[in-house]
């Protein structure tokens, strides 16, 4: 028999081979295809957006193409979306290897029956397929299409395939994937869908302009209510479900673009950049309804002070150094207020909000207690002359005072002990990012605001204050470290925070300390409360002065409603074991009993530290006595015997105020009330050059002028005694002259104050009112 016959009578296996060949030839086909022509899923970068830790959208960024795409895992996917979609697109998408035969017989067959195409017989996978690889809408395209679909089911999970569909299909407009269309269209995300926003996102991306929810309503809830109708014919949810769903509207509203803390997202998207990290998805720590809250409040507030003035806000959990809320310009729609500017990061002169540090550095050196006598009266300190911010003096004042009232002489005092380069270099150390002018040193100048620093930083500087002494850096998202910095000790912070929620502020028991640069450009209120730490900055960014606006009047309202819309607890922290609380002296500043003791106060005092009130100054030429001085004294005549001199003596101690504030103290009280005279027995030779006390002559204290209406009163006045050269103030302003006679002429005022300080340092004032006379 020859091959041919034998052929003939095996030709059943011929039949059987057939389709055997044919798929193998196919499939060898594919596999050719697939090495030449390979696929990939690829996530094509999508929109960068900023969240809140629970994922609620803060701001959102398009892509280069303008395309709003938010990324999006399976998981954050309401289950009513994921059933809805494979009941409208594709029911048997986990059976099938990417293409469907017995779908595409059908759409073929009822297409030919019909004359028109009906159902379409892609799969969800050859949708993706399109996605990633879009062809033209001909034989061809589909065959390619179908071929992309099997090499995806060969190489990726259904899970990756379904998962290139919710964050790339299109939605309408500029907008693609599930999690852009919820939260643009319905303001919800996409784990939130209800099962009738789950059947309308379904059936979108089939006929995206011909459903869009914002512009044809009535269409989009057709389309919808049809799918859901066809999922209770297939039991995927009952008919009890598809009925209460159907009662939801879909109403047109303008599509959502969400703009909350839209200059920390914008930073955080810099950052990212600027770092070539991969990330679309930056969580912060933000309190949602804080930031909301204090975002709506800042615009209307800063719209009673000026039309170009804005505000910043940064509030920070002193536990953690996240920020909860961080509002960088009252109003980001604003381009009249330079609303783009994030305030919180601008460098500002601080004022007078870095006193708290010098008063805690100086707790912490062993200089100060809370209440030593510190000198609020006109000073030198080289060819430096400050002067407080309402231009006037109050004398011998305590720390505490000086703090609460933001006095400048005391701090620039106290600062000229510590060193200002020691201070500044302290501050930076602990996180401060001061800046100082260019090619300039730290100088005396530092304690009222001649640095430049930011918003951010002070806040972290005053979270010293709640933490036991240490700063903390605010933490713009929960991955960033937790960084942290020693300033001071936890007594001294204690007891600077101590005194500061003693102060007359407008929310009682929230510690404050405002601020304000000089032209009144800058307007601060920190505060430290048990769990937060909350900075305000108002201003104009371009740096404009803002006259009659300073920190207490202009951001202190602000902060307070601010803090009140926390709720927090502003009790202070337990008392140290290194504070104690003390009786002392005034003017030693130690406990002092009987004669030694002018004036009981009060102390908060550190490690049992009883410094002396100092009486020397570093630079200026200022010769202060100490505050007990011993004397020898002859106990007939009570007169000072000099050393030399043969007369019976006893040595004794008297308490002595210091010379520049001899002019502010009670008449028994100053120096030439309370020193004896030499004792006339004694050899002249022996008797030491006799100082004259110092004396304002011309006018005495608390003198009523009256004038005419437009008239001025010429008043001539003198220093008697003293050393020269002589010191004038008016109204706290330093006059050029230095001679020891003073001729003014002052116009009708309510009150004027008149300062002489001698080259010793001894100083005498007087007040007096000159008023219009009236008819």
């Amino acid at each position: 028999m020859n091959w041919l016959a034998r052929l003939r009578q095996r030709r059943w296996l011929v039949v059987l081979a057939s389709p055997v060949v044919l798929l193998g030839l196919l499939f060898g086909l594919l596999v050719v295809i697939d090495r030449l022509a390979p696929v990939d899923l690829t996530t094509r970068p999508g929109s960068q957006v900023v969240t809140t830790a629970d994922d609620q959208l803060l701001r959102a960024f398009a892509d280069a193409q303008g395309v709003w795409r938010y990324p999006i895992t399976l998981a954050e996917v309401s289950p009513y979306y994921l059933e809805a979609l494979m009941g409208y697109e594709d029911r048997f998408f986990y059976r099938h290897p990417g293409v469907n035969p017995f779908a595409l017989i059908r759409a073929a067959g009822q297409a030919v029956w019909y004359g028109e195409v009906v159902s379409g017989g892609s799969t969800l996978t050859m949708q993706v397929a399109r996605l990633r690889y879009a062809e033209p809408r001909t034989l061809t395209g589909k065959l390619k299409e179908m071929i992309r679909a099997l090499q995806l089911d060969w190489h990726y999970s259904k899970a990756e395939i379904l998962t290139y569909y919710l964050n790339h299909a299109p939605f309408g407009g500029t907008l693609e994937g599930v999690q852009a269309a919820s939260l643009s269209y319905l303001g919800y995300p996409a784990r939130d869908l209800t099962r009738a926003q789950a059947a309308l996102l379904a059936v979108l991306p089939q006929a995206p302009s011909r459903y869009r929810p914002d512009r044809h309503p009535e269409r989009a809830e057709a389309a919808r209510n049809k799918l859901m109708q066809r999922l209770a014919d297939q039991g995927v949810w009952s008919a009890e479900m598809v009925a209460d769903a159907r009662e939801e509207r879909v109403i047109a509203v303008p599509i959502q673009r969400y703009q909350t803390a839209p200059l920390l997202a914008r930073r955080l998207v810099d950052a990212a950049a600027a770092d070539a990290t991969p990330e679309r998805t930056h969580r912060t720590a933000l309190n949602l309804d804080w930031q909301r809250q204090v975002e709506a409040l800042v615009p209307a507030y800063v719209q009673a002070i000026d039309r170009q003035v804005s505000a910043a806000v940064m509030i920070m959990d002193n536990r953690t150094g996240l920020v909860r809320t961080y509002v960088g310009s009252a109003d980001f729609n604003d381009p009249e207020r330079a609303a783009h500017v994030d305030m919180i990061t601008a460098i500002r002169s601080p004022g007078s909000t870095l006193k708290p540090f010098i008063y805690g550095q100086a707790l912490d050196l062993g200089l100060v207690h809370s209440a030593s006598l510190l000198l609020d009266v006109p000073l030198r300190f080289g060819d430096y002359r400050p002067v407080n911010f309402t231009g006037g003096f109050s004398g011998p004042v305590s720390l505490a005072s000086a703090l609460q009232q933001s006095l400048n002489l005391p701090a620039v005092q106290v600062l000229e002990q510590i060193g200002p380069a020691r201070f500044y270099l302290a501050l930076q150390q602990a996180g401060g990012e001061l800046q100082l002018p260019a090619n300039t040193r730290p100088s005396l100048a530092v304690a009222l605001g001649g640095v430049g620093t930011s918003l951010e930083s002070l806040v972290r500087l005053y979270s010293a204050l709640g933490r036991d002494g240490q700063t903390i850096k605010p933490r713009l998202t929960p991955d960033e470290p937790r960084i942290q910095s020693p300033l001071m000790s936890a007594g001294a912070a204690w007891i600077i925070r101590r005194t500061l929620l003693d102060a007359d502020n407008a929310l009682p028991g929230l510690a404050v300390k405002t601020g304000t640069s000089y032209g009144n450009r800058d307007s601060w209120a920190l505060a430290v409360s048990q769990h937060h730490t909350m900075g305000v900055w108002v201003g104009q960014p371009d740096g404009s002065a803002l006259p009659s606006h300073f920190g207490r009047q202009t951001a202190v309202p602000l902060l307070v409603q601010i803090a009140a819309m926390g709720g927090d607890n502003p009790a202070l922290p337990a008392q140290p074991n290194s504070v104690t609380r003390e009786t002392i002296c005034w003017p030693s500043g130690r406990p002092e009993t009987g004669a030694l003791c002018d004036e009981p106060r009060e102390a908060w005092v550190l490690d049992g530290t009883f410094p002396a009130t100092w009486m020397q100054s570093r630079d200026a030429s200022l010769s202060f006595n100490r505050p007990i001085t011993p004397l020898n004294l002859n106990p007939e005549s009570g007169l000072q015997v000099p050393l030399g001199c043969d007369l019976p003596a006893t040595r004794t101690q008297i308490a002595l105020w210091p010379a520049p504030v001899q002019g502010w103290l009670k008449a028994d009280w100053r120096s030439r009330e309370r020193l004896p005279g030499i004792d006339p027995r004694c050899p002249p030779q022996l008797v030491p050059a006799a100082r004259q006390p110092l004396a304002l002559k011309g006018a005495s204290d608390g003198t009523r002028l009256l004038v005419d209406p437009g008239q001025a009163i010429a008043l001539e006045l003198w220093a008697e005694g003293g050393q020269p050269p002589f010191h004038w103030y008016l109204n706290g302003e330093q006059l050029t002259t230095q001679e020891p006679e003073l001729d003014l002429a002052l116009e009708p005022l309510h009150r004027y104050q008149i300062v002489l300080v001698d080259q010793s340092g001894q100083s005498d004032r007087i007040q007096i009112q000159v008023r219009v006379r009236v008819r």
